[in-house]
């Protein structure tokens, strides 16, 4: 009978021991939730306002400087464009034009550059532009016959070989146009069959005037 007591109280007696023994050492623990903490907010530093004395100079100067600089930029670019002057137009106006001066007289008229004696049968004859190309033209007459209708003038020489008919041949060379500067200008030469220069020369035209050499066969 009393080992069935014993039996009966050991549990009962193991409980209240247990809980006897973690009497202060037991811990409080809070109980699990699912809300976040509440976390404090910190207020962040405030950033102090700049002072305009303390802002360094700039090195355009001041606005009302700046300003003042664009206005004169302005009004030095807009200056008028320049005019580019063609340096015959001098010369092509007093050409156009009717007058009476010394230029004038010289490039409006006929021009004879003289008379060549040769036994050569044949002579040839060669031209070219002695100032900068542009855009001369002639004819060519021969014994006031057209020989060549229309040359145009370029900076190396050209020309033709004429076959001489006893006595005067008389070669005119005339300006078809003053090209773009002014008056129309060339240089020709005339050898004879054995490679000998009989004559060499120039010549300043006006629109419609003519240059002239002889060359007298004997």
């Amino acid at each position: 009978m009393k080992k069935l007591l014993l039996l009966v109280l050991l549990p009962f007696y193991m409980t209240v021991s247990a809980q006897f023994d973690t009497g202060n050492n037991s811990l409080n623990l809070p109980p699990i939730t699912n809300t976040p903490p509440v976390s404090a907010s910190v207020p962040l530093p405030e950033t102090p306002k700049a002072d305009p004395r303390d802002v360094p100079p700039s090195i355009f100067g001041a606005p009302s400087e700046s300003k003042s600089l664009v206005i004169e930029n302005d009004n030095a670019f807009t200056s008028k464009k320049p005019e580019f002057v063609n340096p015959g137009d001098a010369v092509a106006k007093k050409l156009n034009k009717r007058g009476d001066g010394e230029l004038y007289k010289v490039l409006r008229q006929n021009q004879y550059l003289g008379d060549f004696k040769t036994t050569s049968g044949t002579v040839s004859v060669s031209y070219r532009d002695h100032e900068f190309v542009d855009g001369d033209m002639i004819r060519v007459w021969v014994n006031d016959h057209v020989f060549r209708e229309v040359i145009y003038l370029d900076g190396a020489f050209q020309g033709f070989d004429l076959v001489l008919q006893p006595g005067f041949n008389k070669i005119d060379f005339e300006a078809l146009n003053q090209g773009t500067s002014g008056p129309n200008t060339a240089e020709f030469r005339v050898i004879d069959e054995k490679g000998k220069l009989i004559s060499s020369n120039r010549w300043d035209l006006a629109t419609g005037f003519k240059a002239t050499i002889i060359v007298v066969k004997e």
